[in-house]
């Protein structure tokens, strides 16, 4: 039985690695088009400070993305990854600041407490048979409340500078540490995805979940710890923003669920799940960056930014749908 489980996924992943590497490929050159272009109009692109800035900039969003391209996998949709990163910024912040504790133990225990509220998630959607959708609308909401009720909308400041150096630094002044984090995770997802049998269950149960029971994958187990590893992973941005900043602040994080599911839909992850790639992920992370970035060096009003997200996101859905009428024919 074990061995047919293994045998189904496998195919699925085999399929859906297939099916992600052009549309990955394709996404990276559309950002490099438009780099290109902002560079010849501004020649501002591609300097040593702008490209540091903007890979620091990018990873927090493609970290949120790595984990909502998991859920995504599954078929499922995580909405409350703004609110997780919010409450892991709160605490990495307070427990630092407010008490005797080690910086790096404070940091510890904010991402297990991201973990946590990411494993309710899964808890409620597996055992009451809810909606993702309306499961994490709720707690994404539950979770803000509990900071805005905590912090009273009031910055925390005074962040230790023994962790600080880890979203403010970078190596041999090039690369920053956020990105080097991001990478290493990207690294850890792919070799999780391709070669164990929790990441071939993962694209099985988004693939069929009827079928994935039948062949003995437990998918009440295997959604739960997805949805822990989604707070894992903005629980992990959020943190490393408030080292960014040096202090957390009630908004860490607010714009970053769209932009985490664009970026996975754009990079090759389907909404009904079981098609997906962890690079894809990150070429659509990339896009949507170099669109944010290229908006602020040509002076454009930040409010077409708004715009423009709006737009990649309608095309996005729609380039889903269009991939699912395929599988359909």
């Amino acid at each position: 039985m074990k061995n047919s489980a293994e045998g189904f996924s496998g195919k699925l992943l085999g399929g859906a690695k297939k099916y992600c590497a052009s549309t990955a490929a394709a996404v990276f050159l559309v950002s490099l088009l438009i780099s290109i272009v902002v560079q010849i109009f501004t020649g501002n692109f591609y300097t040593t400070y702008n490209i540091l800035t903007f890979t620091r900039q990018v990873s927090f969003t493609i970290i949120v993305a790595f984990g909502q391209t998991l859920v995504l996998l599954l078929g499922g949709i995580d909405l409350s990854v703004a609110s997780i990163a919010g409450f892991c910024s709160m605490t990495v912040a307070m427990l630092s600041t407010q008490t005797s504790l080690n910086p790096f133990l404070c940091v510890l225990i904010a991402l297990a407490a991201g973990t946590f509220l990411g494993l309710i998630n899964g808890a409620i959607i597996c055992g009451l048979k809810l909606t993702p959708f309306i499961v994490t609308l709720a707690t994404g909401s539950l979770y803000k409340g509990i900071v805005y009720v905590v912090t009273k909308g009031n910055p925390i400041t005074g962040v230790p500078s023994e962790i600080t150096q880890i979203g403010q630094g970078s190596l041999f002044k090039f690369l920053p540490y956020p990105t080097i984090l991001m990478l290493i995770l990207f690294l850890i997802l792919t070799f999780v995805l391709k070669y164990l049998p929790f990441g071939r269950h993962i694209f099985a149960i988004g693939g069929n979940e009827i079928a994935s029971k039948i062949v003995g994958i437990r998918t009440n187990k295997t959604k739960m710890i997805v949805y822990a590893l989604s707070g894992f992973f903005a629980g992990f941005a959020g943190i490393l923003m408030v080292l960014r900043l040096g202090a957390s602040q009630v908004n860490v994080g607010e714009n970053w669920v769209m932009p985490s599911i664009t970026a996975a839909i754009l990079g090759g992850t389907s909404m009904s799940g079981g098609v997906g790639s962890i690079a894809g992920t990150i070429a659509g992370g990339l896009l949507m960056g170099v669109i944010s970035f290229s908006i602020g060096l040509t002076n454009i009003s930040s409010y077409w930014e708004e715009i423009v997200t709006g737009g990649v996101v309608i095309i996005a859905v729609a380039i889903d749908a269009i991939r699912r009428q395929k599988k359909g024919n």
